[in-house]
Formats: structure tokens, C-alpha cells, sequence
């Protein structure tokens, strides 16, 4: 089975190394790629080959992770992107998933809840930190967003079963947790994700997460 490639950015060279240690325990993960920020990824990106996965930090001096994932995802669509921080930010949390980042961690979840995140996002999942997914779920509640969740499902016509699964998949649950919850089979909720990603026009669960948002493709 082939190596998940991953590429780290990163500004801090203690924090780059403990999470470039963290990373080295799993046997399916190749780092192939480390940048300090942005600027750097960039000018790397010109004669390496491109990661999978990149992890990716927020405050960095030049060209910061928000401006970087948005740009990434403009030249590269298909890239996945973690971000990772220290900090519990609820505006750099929306910038990011706005930007197009396919998930959201903390810097100091353990080593298998990072290893996990990343398999997770290739799976087409939105993988989050318990405490970061309930804060987008709170912003998307709150005023404008509120209006437009339920704007998105209206015009989509989604059903009320699809909506309660949409709102799981903004919470950053995978298939297998939505199927726990609702109790019914992974491929039940497989079937009904098809039927949304139809309904919304999307292709995918972050292009789903970020048109409830708001971001337009």
C-alpha cells in the first residue's frame, strides 16, 4: 500500500520537529516536503513533488497559513489540508475552513489523533478537534450563517434526514460516526451523502461544508 505523502509548514522549528516526530511513528506516512511558511512552500513547490496532505500552521510572519491554503487550493484543487494550531481562534477557525482547509486541529492532539486525521481527509471527511467542530457549528448558528444553512437546504430541497446529516458533516464527523449517531448502516449514509453532494452541486463533503458557508467555487 502506497505511503501517504505529507508536507509540513511550519515556522517554528521546536514545534516542526516534535510534530515531524509524531508524524515519523506511522509507517504509512512519508514527510517529503518542510517549509517555514508560505513564501518558502511555494518556492519548494517549484522542484518537489506535491504532497497529498499538508499540514498547515496559521500565524506565520510572511504569507501566513489562511492566505497559503487559499492559494494552494487555487492551484492545486485535489491537495487535502490540516490546519494546526495553538491557538483556540474562532475567526481564524472560519478564515481557514473558508479558505478551503479540509480540517482543523490542535497542535497538541496526540500523535494517533493527528495520523488518524489525516487518513481520515483522504476518506473525503472534515476531521476537527471536538472543541473546533462545535465552534463552527455555533457560527454557522449564529445570524447571517444561521440564514444561510437553511437557505442552502431549502433550495436544495434537501430532506429533513439530509440536513441532520449535513449538519453532522459540518461538525466534522466522518461516515462512520454520522452512521453511530443516527444508527444506521455506513452505507446508508453513504447513499444519503450522494444524494446531497447532487442536490448542492458539489463533489465532495469540504466542497459541501464550504458552500453552507458561504465560499463560492
Amino acid at each position: 500500500m502506497p505511503k501517504i505523502s505529507i508536507g509540513l509548514v511550519e515556522d517554528n522549528p521546536t514545534i516542526a520537529s516534535d510534530l515531524w516526530e509524531k508524524l515519523s511513528l506511522s509507517e504509512d506516512i512519508e514527510l517529503i516536503l518542510k517549509a517555514i511558511n508560505g513564501k518558502d512552500l511555494f518556492k519548494k513547490l517549484a522542484y518537489s513533488a506535491l504532497p497529498e496532505v499538508f499540514l498547515m500552521d496559521i500565524e506565520m510572519a510572511e504569507m501566513d497559513g489562511i492566505t497559503t491554503t487559499r492559494l494552494l487550493k487555487e492551484k492545486y484543487p485535489s491537495v487535502k489540508i490540516l490546519i494546526l494550531t495553538m491557538f483556540d481562534d474562532d475567526a481564524k477557525l472560519f478564515e481557514a475552513i473558508k479558505a478551503g482547509a479540509s480540517g482543523y486541529l490542535l497542535k497538541d492532539e496526540k500523535p494517533h489523533k493527528i495520523i488518524n486525521a489525516i487518513s481520515e481527509v483522504l476518506e473525503g471527511g472534515a476531521p476537527m478537534s471536538p472543541l473546533m467542530a462545535a465552534k463552527t457549528l455555533d457560527l454557522l448558528r449564529q445570524g447571517s450563517n444561521d440564514i444561510q444553512i437553511q437557505s442552502v437546504s431549502k433550495s436544495a430541497e434537501l430532506t429533513l434526514r439530509e440536513n441532520e446529516i449535513l449538519e453532522w458533516l459540518v461538525r466534522g464527523l466522518n461516515v462512520r460516526q454520522i452512521s453511530e449517531k443516527l444508527f444506521v448502516s455506513d452505507k446508508t449514509i453513504r447513499k444519503h451523502l450522494e444524494h446531497i453532494y447532487q442536490k448542492l452541486q458539489v463533489r465532495g463533503s469540504r466542497e459541501a461544508v464550504a458552500k453552507v458557508i458561504g465560499r463560492t467555487y
